[in-house]
């Protein structure tokens, strides 16, 4: 299991975040370390997961938008079952990591709203050890930014990890540059739904010429 505990506090963005040693909106992000057996999913890639299953996320590649004004962290236990949504203990604040959750299987975890193209958003929620680690990794880019803007993050590499039991990929991530909040992560944008550009204004049509008034029968208005 990863052991990290960082703190960053830096004058030029006021952005703490303390990765210690609710519900969400679909369509959800995850990294997969293996793949899916049936191979609808390659091993070390990010899938989108919604109502109608899952599906190969190609976005990293290019950079995704990271809300990290919203996002939360915390712990989560799932029981592993089909169609139960697993269990979270939400952090009061990003900048304060709480002691973990008495019992067993909490593992530390974020959701983080993304930009997945200029119309469309979708949720990373995730824990364990390849996304918290990935995650972890990205916090001192994070904390670097400049105030207001958020990052736009590459899939760059994978590393490979072995524990005392089991294994992982972890994806590294890489901060490619900063921008202002795009419209698809404003307030009134709903996740997973694409935003529709607003049209351009049409000119005001010509008015049309006053009728001749007529006779109005008994049965009119």
């Amino acid at each position: 299991m990863l052991a990290i505990r960082q703190i960053q506090k830096v004058n030029k963005m006021n952005f703490d975040i303390d990765t210690g040693s609710d519900t969400s909106e679909g369509p959800w992000i995850n990294w997969s370390a293996r793949g899916t057996q049936d191979g609808t999913i390659p091993a070390k890639s990010f899938f989108l997961r919604d109502e109608n299953g899952k599906t190969p996320l190609a976005a990293f590649d290019k950079g995704v938008v990271l809300d990290i004004y919203s996002m939360k962290t915390g712990y989560q236990r799932s029981e592993g079952v089909v169609g139960v949504a697993p269990d979270w203990k939400w952090n009061a604040s990003v900048s304060q990591m709480m002691a973990q959750p008495e019992g067993e299987g909490w593992k530390k975890g974020f959701s983080i709203s993304c930009a997945i193209s200029k119309t469309e958003t979708a949720t990373w929620e995730q824990a364990g050890a390849a996304a918290w680690g990935a995650f972890a990794a990205l916090v001192p880019q994070l904390s670097a930014g400049p105030e207001g803007q958020l990052p736009v993050v590459k899939l760059v590499d994978t590393v490979f990890h072995q524990f005392k039991r089991g294994s992982t990929v972890q994806p590294v991530l890489e901060v490619v540059k900063w921008i202002p909040r795009p419209d698809a992560l404003k307030e009134g944008a709903q996740a997973g739904i694409a935003v529709d550009p607003a049209p351009a204004p049409q000119p005001a049509p010509t008015p049309a010429p006053a009728p001749v008034a007529e006779a109005v029968g008994a049965d009119e208005f």
